[in-house]
C-alpha cells in the first residue's frame, strides 16, 4: 500500500500548480535563470531495494551481489522542492528542501523515519553562451547540510557535510538537446565519527521534442566512489515530458544497468524505480 499513497501524493502536488511553455533546467543542464526570476521544481523517487553487496561472498578482497532476504524489506521516498533564483543573468541560486522516508521491516523490527532530509544550496555561474544561445557552459558549486534526522534509525541523513564542485555543458545535436553535467562531491566526518567516502556524479541527458507539447527523454546517471572504494552505479532513465506555457511535467523509469558495491558508501540497490518531476517557472 505504501507505493499508490505515495504516487498519489506526489501527483496532488504537482497538480496544484496551472498550466503553463517552460525551458525546463534538467539536471544536467546549464541553463541559468533571467535576472530576478524565479523557478521551481519538484521530483519524486521511489526505491524498494532489491539487493545488496556482500563482501564476505568471496573471500576478503572481493564481494558479490546477493537478493535481500524475504523477511527484510528496505525502501527510500524522497519528495525534494527546490526553489531558484536568477541574481543575475548568470548566476542562478537553488535551494532543495527533500523530505524524506525511510522504512526497514525484518522478522523483528518495522521501524520508519519520516522528515526533512539534508538541505542543499548549489548555485550555478553560466560562463559562457553562444550568440544563438543554443549552446552553454556553466560550473557548478554547492554545500549540502546535514539537517536530517541522525538520532533515529533509519537515519535521514549520516550527518556529514558535503561539498560540491561540477561543470555542465548544453548543447544541440540535430533536432535534439543534449545536456552534459559532472560533480564532484567532497564528504566530510560522519556523525559516528567514519568519513563519508567522495563521490563523483555524471549525468548526461537527451531531449527529443516529437511535438510542440511533448518530449522524449533518455537520461544516464553514474555515480562512482572514490578514496579507495569500488563503489559504481549506472543507472538508466527513459521517459517522457510534457510541456505546458509554465509547467512541464516528466516521468521516467531508473534502471540499474552496472553495480559494484561498496560497504563504505553503499550497501544496496534497486532494479527500477520510478521517478516523477515537475518544474514550474513563474515568469
Amino acid at each position: 500500500m505504501r507505493r499508490p499513497i505515495a504516487l498519489a501524493t506526489a501527483l496532488a502536488v504537482f497538480g496544484v500548480a496551472a498550466s503553463a511553455c517552460a525551458l525546463p533546467i534538467v539536471g544536467a543542464s546549464a541553463n541559468t535563470l533571467p535576472a530576478g526570476a524565479f523557478m521551481m521544481d519538484t521530483y519524486f523517487l521511489w526505491r524498494d531495494f532489491s539487493r545488496e553487496y556482500n563482501s564476505s561472498l568471496h573471500g576478503p578482497d572481493e564481494g558479490g551481489w546477493i537478493d535481500l532476504p524475504e523477511d527484510r524489506e528496505l525502501s527510500f521516498i524522497d519528495l525534494t522542492p527546490r526553489l531558484y533564483y536568477g541574481a543575475t543573468d548568470w548566476l542562478t541560486i537553488r535551494a532543495s528542501l527533500p523530505l524524506a522516508d525511510r522504512y526497514v521491516r525484518t522478522d523483528e523490527v518495522e521501524d520508519t523515519n519520516t522528515g526533512l532530509g539534508d538541505i542543499v544550496i548549489d548555485p550555478k555561474i553560466r560562463i559562457y553562451q553562444s550568440e544563438d544561445l543554443a549552446v552553454r557552459f556553466s560550473i557548478l558549486t554547492g554545500v549540502r547540510l546535514p539537517t536530517g534526522d541522525t538520532d533515529n534509525a533509519p537515519a535521514l541523513s549520516d550527518g556529514s557535510t558535503g561539498y560540491l564542485a561540477g561543470a555542465a555543458l548544453t548543447h544541440p545535436a540535430g533536432c535534439m538537446n543534449v545536456h552534459w553535467c559532472g560533480t564532484y562531491w567532497m564528504n566530510g566526518e560522519r556523525e559516528s565519527g567514519a568519513d563519508a567516502k567522495d563521490l563523483g556524479i555524471g549525468l548526461l541527458s537527451i531531449e527529443n521534442p516529437v511535438t510542440a507539447e511533448w518530449t522524449l527523454l533518455l537520461e544516464f546517471k553514474g555515480y562512482m566512489g572514490f578514496e579507495d572504494s569500488d563503489f559504481r552505479r549506472l543507472y538508466a532513465c527513459p521517459g517522457a515530458m510534457w510541456n505546458g506555457e509554465r509547467l512541464s511535467i516528466g516521468v521516467s523509469t531508473m534502471i540499474s544497468v552496472v553495480g559494484e558495491g561498496s560497504q563504505s558508501v553503499s550497501p544496496v540497490d534497486f532494479d527500477w524505480a520510478p521517478y516523477v518531476r515537475a518544474y514550474y517557472r513563474f515568469f
